[in-house]
């Protein structure tokens, strides 16, 4: 008995160290050993050495506790960029509001429209002046999708006098500062404290452009944002069953209804529908359309991701590029 035991701990003894060590030797042809010679028996067999199978499940191992510390440390740093850049932001946000208070402060009255932009309330003479022909108004920018974060409700002129004023007016927009995109005069964008009711039970405040006298252009309840693309064109929104919606900032929009609307020649281009909204974005890359000697002004983009980017040539007309993609 005593002798069988000691042969049993003898044998466990021997596979614990063949366990432990590389099976490479030919004559142990069911193992696949990665040290055995090329072509032998146990080079090519359909047991895995123990070492060589100790050896990945540590490398395994090794890797991932590698990987999973690269992740914290990432997590880490993320944290830390984004506490950096909350203050930098902040920082550069005081420098802003520090720079225009000292713009505001030293910029005196004059016919430099771009303090009158700033605080037309506090620009505001008592009084209407009787407007002329030919006046470009002046109220706050028009290039925006966004038409309420204005709250005054008067236009100025270039000199700074108040043309037009209304208690219906919510918000006007017009030029502000430099005109560069050549907004045309005797008229202005206004959004009315009137509000149109929407079929899902809410209601949505009203847009127009009004002219000198104030009166309305399209008298049209269901519109609900115009903002200036460039000369004569202007972007029409129009809701009628909902409000439009947005899902980052004022660059992108869903309307339920968009044209653009030429003022002169009072010709439309209507956005069809290919779903609930008609999406559409006023900054966006297209560096490469500039190099062909076009403006991108507008993009429209479908659900497939397709794109039309409205641009001004030349020659000054609108044109629109195509892209078509898929998801």
């Amino acid at each position: 008995m005593k002798n069988f035991l000691t042969i049993v701990v003898l044998l466990f003894m021997v596979q614990v160290a063949n366990a432990q060590s590389h099976v490479s030797r030919s004559e142990y042809a069911r193992y696949n050993c990665r040290f055995a010679p090329k072509g032998s028996n146990n080079a090519e067999g359909k047991l895995m050495c123990p070492a060589c199978a100790k050896e990945d499940e540590d490398a395994r191992k090794k890797k991932a506790a590698e990987e999973k510390a690269a992740l914290a440390a990432a997590k880490i740093k993320a944290v830390r960029l984004k506490a950096e850049n909350e203050i930098a932001f902040k920082k550069k946000q005081e420098e802003i509001t520090k720079k225009n208070k000292v713009t505001e402060v030293s910029v005196t009255m004059g016919k430099i429209p771009v303090a009158a932009a700033k605080k037309p309330d506090k620009q505001e003479k008592k009084g209407v002046t009787k407007p002329t022909k030919d006046v470009l108004f002046f109220a706050d920018y028009a290039g925006s999708m966004s038409m309420n974060y204005n709250r005054i409700n008067f236009f100025l002129n270039e000199n700074g006098d108040t043309i037009l004023k209304s208690n219906d007016y919510y918000g006007t927009f017009a030029v502000s500062g430099e005109n560069k995109n050549n907004f045309p005069k005797n008229i202005g964008v206004v959004l009315f404290k009137q509000e149109n009711n929407l079929s899902n039970g809410k209601t949505i405040k009203i847009a127009d452009l009004v002219d000198m006298k104030g009166k309305r252009y399209f008298n049209d309840n269901t519109i609900s944002t115009i903002f200036h693309l460039v000369d004569d064109y202007f972007v029409v929104c129009r809701s009628k069953d909902y409000g439009e919606d947005s899902s980052w900032g004022y660059n992108y929009r869903r309307y339920q209804e968009v044209e653009i609307y030429n003022l002169k020649t009072k010709k439309k281009i209507n956005f069809d529908k290919d779903h609930r909204y008609v999406e559409i974005y006023v900054a966006f890359d297209h560096k490469k359309l500039e190099d062909e000697g076009l403006k991108p002004l507008l993009m429209r983009r479908y659900n497939n991701y397709s794109e039309d980017v409205y641009c001004l040539n030349n020659a000054g007309e609108l044109v629109v590029k195509n892209y078509q993609k898929t998801r």
